[in-house]
């Protein structure tokens, strides 16, 4: 370390956390995959108005990252009105399942491509994150005049994949995944390098088939003060990096733990966590501490879920009730508060001009 380095010139003592990540085998995770919740007409509604519908909860619970699909297989009862009695079956599951935080997605599937089938998807399903075909052309213009937003599936195959990325261009798509999810359905029996290469630039959520999709996220570095005081301010630091081919688009919080052995204090961080895409994410923030005894506690971090679980990061650190163990912080008595304000007029990573300087002699 030379004399000019910044730690000479810190204002405060910091402690730099740089996990390292796991390995491939370790951090092997199932949310790049998907499977079809498939369920068809007729057996969904076997008489006209009798709906069985028990079983879509077992089936929900029995796969990984369940896509729902409801198949138009008419029943015998269904002489005339096929589109209106569809819709109404279509209204009848969402109702049911419209909350439903196991489902990934729903797809848009339909009997005649009408807009009262469209509009029964729409109405039931709007906590789900709806899927229309990338081929289906009237579908996707319909959903962008209602205003409704969706994700895509991705028919893809060596054959056609050209065909498919033609598609994204003509509609305008190449933005759909910041919002929404891409399901990619490879209907070769195992995806091509061609495939594989679009998928990443379609930033597809999940396959059917194991492409390694999905988000890929991880802590590099977290950066807190040595010493803090009990009633006053505890600057944070971080930077995660979302490696994988897609953003997280559950709802999910950032939050913050210090422990001892009997006693231990959680806050909510204000982490914009709905903007994170994919790439470098960096959250700043001074968490104002609220009378916090004295002593030297283990300092951790958890992202949760709106359920309370825990999204897996790929760091080596240990987990212990859901928060990821960093280092440990000493909190002293004293009752000023130094580090209120004291990225006002310092910046812990340095400094970098936003204009290139000038050249001498010239103003």
């Amino acid at each position: 370390m030379g004399k000019y380095s910044l730690e000479n010139y810190e204002k405060y003592k910091t402690v730099k956390i740089r996990p390292k990540p796991l390995s491939v085998k370790e951090y092997h995770t199932s949310h790049g995959r998907f499977e079809y919740a498939a369920f068809s007409w007729k057996e969904l509604e076997p008489a006209r108005g009798e709906y069985k519908l028990g079983g879509i909860d077992k089936v929900l619970n029995a796969i990984t990252n369940p896509v729902l699909l409801l198949t138009p297989d008419l029943p015998e009862w269904a002489k005339d009105n096929h589109e209106a009695c569809y819709a109404a079956m279509i209204r009848k599951v969402g109702s049911m399942i419209d909350s439903d935080q196991r489902l990934a997605a729903v797809l848009i599937s339909t009997l005649a491509n009408s807009k009262e089938e469209w509009n029964a998807y729409i109405d039931s399903f709007g906590s789900q994150a709806l899927l229309a075909d990338l081929q289906n052309e009237p579908l996707i213009q319909y959903l962008k005049q209602r205003g409704r937003g969706f994700g895509l599936l991705v028919k893809c195959s060596g054959a056609n994949w050209i065909e498919c990325c033609e598609a994204f261009a003509k509609h305008h798509l190449q933005r759909v995944w910041k919002s929404y999810p891409v399901v990619l359905h490879v209907t070769d029996e195992t995806g091509g390098s061609h495939i594989r290469r679009e998928a990443f630039r379609w930033h597809a959520r999940m396959s059917n088939v194991n492409l390694g999709l999905g988000y890929n996220l991880a802590l590099r570095r977290l950066t807190y003060p040595e010493t803090v005081s009990g009633s006053g301010s505890l600057p944070l630091r971080f930077w995660f990096v979302n490696s994988g081919s897609s953003r997280i688009y559950r709802k999910f919080q950032l939050r913050l733990q210090l422990k001892q052995e009997d006693v231990s204090y959680e806050f909510p961080l204000h982490a914009a966590t709905h903007s994170w895409l994919t790439g470098d994410l960096v959250h700043n923030e001074i968490v104002h501490l609220q009378d916090i005894a004295a002593g030297t506690y283990s300092l951790g971090i958890a992202l949760s879920f709106e359920d309370r679980s825990s999204l897996i990061l790929n760091i080596q650190n240990p987990q212990r009730g859901g928060f990821y163990e960093m280092g440990t912080i000493q909190v002293e008595a004293a009752r000023e508060d130094p580090l209120k304000n004291i990225w006002d007029t310092y910046y812990p990573e340095g400094y970098y001009p936003l204009e290139d300087p000038q050249i001498p002699g010239q103003e």
